[in-house]
């Protein structure tokens, strides 16, 4: 109740001021549907796993910008309805971001969110393959790095990881997350952050797949950043970052506490090549397992040209699951996009992951399972290649292939490739 009180505030937080000072509103909507089919769409066990579906997705927004602010509302809602084997799978999520520049020398960001959605699905929140982005947008646009403005540190630490652990059982998460960070520039060379973040998630096994297992752990996690870093010359930042995290669970043996401190940059190479990196320590104190320390970090190497976009990314850190409790989860990437013509575009991505508990094994509600063999898989693969083009000024077609597996663990289960082809309409704002 704590948590979700808290977050209840910073959202009000966050809108009120925006609100009040409101120059200019923009609301808009995109709205896609899809046909597609999927060999494996839960990644489940067995065999005859495939079936076809249709999808909508809906995603209206709100903002209001002043000179010095910006509140944007976002609601996303996605539906997908399989013709056979399966269930309608229902994934939705909702938030409010507000950032400003109280003074010349801070700049502030705060947000609140709160989401529910099938883990493992196609249409998961974080496990999408195609995304419906505004009209015009410049490849690239929403990657991980922004290669034309990157922050001098990433000032947000990433909370959650990937449950790989929970594919093909039917379990639905839903969190409540809030957060907020400032940068403060001392001088015409040094900046300072600092960040902090609370979330929320609830499991539940909706059975929607056949599954039976339930060994489920529902947690809270809160904690935060600090950072200071130099402008060297005019292509170069460096500095050192520090955060601290406590994650505590429902379930016996899952609760951490992790302090991590890494040296960090960020680089100009030239006009099109960029570079955000971070390496240092983690310091893991398990309530069971103890104490261990694990290398972590991250990268995004991105080349922005005119037509194309690329990057390469990488993450280590010590994030929490809702099957065994923190996992060390180690996650290596890349995407590629390219404007062929005025109206149309390709797109592709891929990415492995791996989630390891640290020591030698984890006490959950059913006993001790071993850290590096979890029983549903623990190392995951997904590829997609996709294509869109601009029918008219608000319409525009998607398409795109697929391809994801899970390995590790005791199970086996097929590989889920597959593919949708649909049409995206802009209703409202065009910008």
């Amino acid at each position: 109740m704590r948590a979700r009180t808290c977050l209840a505030l910073c959202a009000i937080t966050a809108a009120t001021p925006a609100f009040a000072q409101t120059t200019e509103t923009r609301l808009s909507a995109d709205v896609s549907s899809s046909l597609g089919y999927s060999n494996n769409p839960f990644a489940t066990t067995g065999s005859n796993t495939g079936a076809g579906f249709v999808q909508v997705d809906i995603r209206p927004q709100l903002r209001f910008l002043r000179e010095r602010s910006v509140l944007t509302l976002n609601v996303d809602a996605n539906v997908q309805q399989y013709f056979s084997r399966y269930t309608r799978s229902d994934n939705y999520s909702a938030g409010v971001d507000y950032a400003f520049v109280p003074s010349e020398h801070i700049r502030a960001h705060l947000n609140a969110s709160a989401a529910s959605s099938l883990v493992g699905s196609t249409n998961d929140l974080s496990n999408r393959f195609v995304t419906v982005n505004p009209i015009g947008s410049t490849p690239g646009t929403g990657s991980i790095a922004d290669p034309v403005n990157p922050l001098p540190i990433d000032t947000l630490p990433v909370n959650n990881g990937t449950d790989i652990g929970l594919f093909g059982i039917g379990a639905r998460r839903r969190s409540l997350n809030a957060g907020g960070d400032v940068t403060a520039t001392l001088s015409a060379r040094d900046v300072a952050t600092a960040s902090a973040f609370i979330i929320d998630s609830r499991y539940s096994n909706t059975q929607a797949t056949g599954g039976g297992f339930n060994a489920l752990g529902d947690y809270t996690g809160y904690g935060g950043s600090v950072g200071y870093s130099r402008q060297l010359n005019a292509y170069v930042q460096a500095g050192l970052q520090g955060t601290a995290s406590r994650y505590d669970y429902s379930t016996v043996g899952g609760d951490t506490t992790v302090y991590s401190v890494q040296a960090t940059t960020t680089a100009r190479i030239n006009e099109y090549w960029t570079l955000d990196g971070a390496l240092g320590i983690s310091f893991i104190n398990r309530e069971i397992g103890g104490a261990q320390t694990a290398l972590s970090g991250r990268l995004a190497f991105c080349r922005r040209g005119i037509r194309s976009v690329y990057c390469l990314t990488a993450n280590r850190a010590v994030l929490p699951t809702g099957t065994l409790g923190t996992q060390i989860s180690t996650s290596a990437g890349g995407s590629y996009s390219y404007r062929l013509t005025e109206r149309s575009n390709i797109h592709a991505s891929a990415d492995y992951s791996k989630n390891s508990t640290p020591g030698n094994g984890i006490g959950t509600g059913i006993g001790v399972i071993p850290g590096n063999g979890l029983l549903f898989g623990n190392e995951y693969l997904r590829a997609s290649v996709g294509y869109d083009r601009q029918l008219r000024q608000r319409l525009r077609l998607i398409t795109s292939a697929n391809y994801r597996k899970i390995f590790g663990g005791n199970s086996k289960r097929p590989s889920d490739f597959g593919g949708m082809v649909g049409v995206a309409v802009r209703l409202g704002d065009i910008r």
